[in-house]
């Protein structure tokens, strides 16, 4: 099938599949007629053998006018949606839809002859889906043709660099903390570069023909994904073996597998793509088992190695290749163990001072005042409990010994109590005290007699 963005429509445009000639040719127009508004209009370079095209993909960046300005009135950039909307007349698109910085847009097929023109008459008016993206600058645009260029090569490299703790995604190449991943794989990304051609370095793969043209087959794409220094084959084990070896952080063992043992270690994303992604089906079920059948890359270690040092080869490769980025790596998985620590004490200490089942109210208010002071004590150092002896609760690198918590909450419940349960009180009373003039003065105010309430809260 071709173009699928307008499918949602009653009635959608018909968008067949695009022969080669017709897409070169609409290609070309729309960047011609795109570069009357932006300085910069291109397209990612195509993946290997394709027959026709769904879609033609355009990014563009840096309106001309403000690059070029004539008035002060040609500093000011335009909106997303204003300058799509210019787009869409530009290319006398007669259907668009607009998300963020982005528009589907779909254009008539275009009649390169009469006789084109006379063996159309009849069928269904055939349209071309036309996908225009506006970058922010030349480098999100350099980026964007580095990641989508030739089809499928990041789906074959991402899942390759993946287990080493390497991400690549629309915006940088990441590297990933294991320490935080299995909480927040978010917060365990440390950006490593933006830059497309040092990426192609770090993964030890040549520059040279990657900006050019589409690979001349997918043989080609194959081998050339085969010279990322990351890429190694794992030799074919059994079930029970693969049951029993030891386990990644993120679920398997460097180096890549393919055939039934690699379908049944895909992830929930690649289980799509194997379906939807015709070249990724042929790297899983073809050229990975001839790779395993022919002895190539295979892996320096043995097959049940765990991930965890190749993993910390990878990093220590970074920190060597961008050198900001062990501080920032350093920093970020400290700061995490602190929150983490934090958070560990907390919890200990209201897991030491448990809830007693079927305690009356006052009993219950205690238990919340105990907690409390124990953490003034402990997190804040609070003054107000100098009274209670204490040990350093903290390391020499800032992190909470739990031991140290432990002995000191069994220690000091009853001294600590007592001494938060008399400041709670007495804050009570001064708040009903508070109250009590309030009231007395709204009732002198008001002239008629306001009823007093009479609490005592406890705030933990």
């Amino acid at each position: 099938m071709g173009g699928s963005a307008f499918s949602f429509l009653k009635n959608p445009p018909f968008t067949p599949r695009m022969p080669p000639a017709v897409y070169k040719q609409v290609k070309q127009s729309c960047h011609a007629a795109l570069r009357e508004l932006f300085v910069y209009v291109a397209t990612p370079i195509e993946g290997p053998g394709k027959q026709d095209h769904g879609d033609v993909d355009i990014l563009v960046a840096q309106e001309k006018r403000c690059f070029f300005p004539r008035t002060a009135s040609d500093t000011v950039p335009k909106s997303h949606n204003e300058l799509l909307n210019e787009i869409k007349l530009l290319l006398a698109a007669e259907y668009c839809k607009i998300t963020g910085p982005a528009a589907n847009l779909a254009i008539r097929w275009p009649s390169s002859s009469l006789e084109d023109a006379e063996a159309d008459q009849g069928r269904e008016e055939k349209f071309i889906q036309v996908d225009v993206r506006i970058c922010k600058d030349i480098d999100q645009l350099c980026w964007a043709l580095f990641k989508h260029a030739h089809g499928d090569i990041w789906n074959l490299l991402g899942s390759t660099i993946r287990p080493f703790g390497l991400t690549v995604d629309e915006d940088s190449l990441w590297i990933r903390i294991p320490e935080i991943e299995s909480f927040d794989r978010k917060r365990a990304k440390v950006l490593l570069t933006r830059d497309p051609v040092e990426v192609i370095h770090f993964l030890g793969m040549r520059v040279e023909g990657f900006w050019s043209e589409p690979f001349g087959s997918v043989e080609a794409l194959f081998e050339y994904v085969t010279t990322c220094r990351f890429f190694w084959v794992q030799e074919e084990r059994k079930e029970e073996a693969e049951a029993a070896a030891p386990q990644a952080a993120d679920g398997g063992d460097v180096g890549v597998t393919g055939g039934e043992e690699g379908q049944r270690k895909l992830k929930s994303n690649d289980r799509r793509r194997m379906n939807q992604r015709g070249i990724y089906r042929r790297w899983i079920n073809e050229f990975i088992p001839q790779l395993r059948e022919e002895g190539r890359f295979r892996r320096p270690t043995g097959p049940t190695e765990s991930i965890n040092k190749p993993r910390d080869a990878v990093r220590d490769l970074a920190f060597a290749a961008f050198p900001l980025v062990e501080t920032e790596y350093r920093a970020k998985l400290r700061a995490w163990k602190l929150e983490r620590n934090v958070n560990e004490a907390k919890q200990l200490i209201k897991d030491l001072i448990p809830n007693e089942e079927g305690a009356r109210q006052d009993r219950i208010h205690y238990r919340s005042c105990l907690v409390w002071g124990m953490k003034k004590i402990i997190m804040e150092s609070d003054p107000g409990f100098d009274a209670v002896p204490r040990p350093e609760f903290r390391d020499p690198d800032g992190f909470y010994d739990l031991k140290v918590i432990q002995d000191f909450v069994k220690e000091s419940q009853e001294q600590v109590g007592q001494i938060a349960w008399a400041i709670q009180i007495a804050r009570a009373r001064e708040a009903n005290e508070r109250k009590e003039l309030k009231r007395k003065a709204a009732e002198e105010a008001a002239g008629t007699p306001i009823a007093a309430k009479s609490e005592i809260s406890v705030h933990t």
